[in-house]
């Protein structure tokens, strides 16, 4: 049971759960008693055996059931580092595709520079301003060249998740900011990245659509010594219920399935000895900070 508890999904389990495992040793125990007692009450040697053989019996069925619950555990883990691989796979394709369109799109305005800027400076002699700004927008438009504040670190999993989230952010109607000075290598996993930072916009986006007013999404990120601070600060309507350990806990019905990406957030920390932290101090609105630690030189 040491072993079991101590392990980190265990950790994560509800209540119900935590005590549903709890009974398997404890009717164990009870039916163990009731076999000695019987054996002791029949006063045979061979009953006495046989209730050896019984307790020994039980004792391999309480250690297999909960050896096949860790290794169910293990598998779920499995299961969920799977789907966040696939998940930065599909959005580095997709920034990749993004890149490759936007390098064909300036080879296209290069290649048409020279009678643009004739045009332009032709208009521009003339005094005609109207003209030169529906002259470049035309052109723009064109090229399909959007201005959009998206991040362009050079980090692939971290411009990748930002310019997916910015997106969906845009068709809900929340105005999306970011702030970012990070380098293209970092010494944290693009995994634990991908799972942090996905989580937290997942969750920002969610929240900022239900807010009542403006709906809105900051995400801040600076790189120092080694070090990662991230802050994601959105707009939300409604309190927030925490754990005795200071924890968010989930507010949906089926809260059973739900709150899974906070708990990978905490998890993904850990391994770099980081840090979460929830404020809720400014009315209607929600912002999480998470710090990492890098190898320090």
């Amino acid at each position: 049971m040491k072993k079991v508890f101590t392990d980190d999904e265990i950790k994560e389990l509800s209540a119900r759960y935590s005590i549903m495992l709890v009974l398997i040793p404890m009717g164990t125990i009870y039916i163990m008693n009731n076999v000695f007692m019987l054996g002791f009450t029949v006063n045979n040697n061979h009953t006495r055996i046989n209730s050896a053989i019984t307790v020994i019996i039980l004792l391999g069925m309480n250690v297999l059931i909960f050896y096949i619950y860790m290794k169910l555990a293990d598998d779920l883990r499995l299961r969920r580092m799977t789907s966040v691989y696939e998940q930065q796979l599909e959005l580095c394709e997709r920034h990749q595709q993004e890149r490759e369109i936007s390098m064909l799109q300036l080879r296209d305005v290069k290649h048409n520079m020279k009678n643009n800027l004739v045009s332009i400076l032709a208009y521009a002699e003339n005094k005609e301003h109207e003209k030169i700004i529906g002259f470049i927008n035309e052109i723009m438009g064109e090229c399909g060249v959007t201005i959009a504040a998206v991040s362009n670190s050079g980090n692939i999993v971290i411009d990748s998740l930002i310019g997916y989230w910015y997106v969906t952010a845009q068709k809900k109607g929340i105005d999306f900011s970011v702030d970012i000075c990070i380098p293209m290598m970092m010494p944290f996993k693009g995994a634990d990245m991908c799972l942090i930072l996905g989580n937290l916009l997942e969750n920002a986006v969610e929240a900022a659509q239900k807010a009542e007013g403006k709906k809105y999404i900051a995400i801040k990120m600076k790189y120092d010594k080694n070090n990662l601070l991230l802050s994601v600060t959105n707009s939300y309507v409604g309190k927030l219920i925490k754990t005795k350990n200071h924890r968010l806990k989930s507010t949906k019905p089926d809260a059973g399935n739900h709150g899974v990406g906070l708990s990978s957030v905490y998890r993904a920390a850990a391994k770099y000895h980081g840090t979460v932290v929830i404020e809720d101090s400014v009315p209607e609105q929600f912002r999480i900070r998470v710090l990492l630690y890098g190898s320090q030189e």
